[in-house]
């Protein structure tokens, strides 16, 4: 199971790394490869990322409670934060400011996202491979939307950014126990930034493939998912 984790951590890193520069597979930014994408990135939120979040709903109310006490579901209202702060940034004006933050946010998503894939056995990730696909999928939507308005700081330092987020989260994974609320509370606002991330990408567009191939993703993805990945 060691090797299932390293495996997946370096598919991602792959996809950072490679994502935007694959000219010879020119019929990936078509547009229906993206769409294929968003689907499956959507389905990964509502079926697989929220009700695993609603799993480390208590943990979050114990250590949030006195904090936040009239509230009795933490985990979707971090969320909605999330939700929030991504819209608030994609509304905004272009700027190296804005990238910078909604990086900051990306980058402790792949850090969590590295530290889950250390200890592979980890129930929250089963089956890997489907995490792996939707993470996969989820990281293209994210690198080509970015390096289609910040291309050149994107080349240049964030894919590297995110990268080192992913590896860094591995190691201490590996040496260390990330406390379950801790890991709960950023990944609930991050799940907003997903979602966020896959409208942003599918909004804009009129063509009516589009909405197949997302329709086809997302259906297919929950399909597997429920099927192959149910406990």
């Amino acid at each position: 199971m060691f090797y299932a984790g390293l495996a997946s951590l370096f598919v991602l890193i792959f996809i950072h790394l490679f994502a935007n520069r694959m000219k010879v597979l020119g019929w990936i930014w078509h547009g229906r490869f993206l769409s294929f994408a968003a689907g499956i990135s959507f389905a990964y939120v509502f079926v697989d990322l929220l009700p695993a979040l609603e799993k480390a709903q208590p943990a979050v109310k114990q250590s949030l409670g006195s904090v936040i006490p009239y509230l009795d579901l933490h985990v979707y209202f971090i969320s909605l934060l999330g939700v929030l702060f991504y819209y608030g940034l994609h509304s905004q004006l272009e700027s190296q400011r804005n990238f910078w933050l909604s990086l900051v946010g990306y980058l402790l998503f792949n850090f969590f996202v590295g530290a889950s894939l250390a200890d592979s056995s980890n129930p929250e990730i089963q089956p890997i491979l489907l995490f792996t696909i939707a993470m996969g999928m989820h990281y293209f939507i994210h690198d080509h939307n970015t390096g289609l308005h910040y291309s050149d700081i994107y080349q240049r330092y964030a894919r590297w950014l995110l990268v080192a987020a992913l590896f860094l989260g591995y190691f201490i994974g590996i040496i260390t126990q990330i406390p379950n609320t801790v890991a709960a509370v950023v990944i609930a606002f991050i799940s907003g930034g997903v979602f966020l991330n896959a409208m942003h990408y599918e909004l804009p567009k009129r063509e009516q493939v589009g909405y197949v191939f997302f329709l086809s993703g997302a259906l297919i993805y929950a399909i597997i998912l429920l099927k192959i990945g149910a406990p």
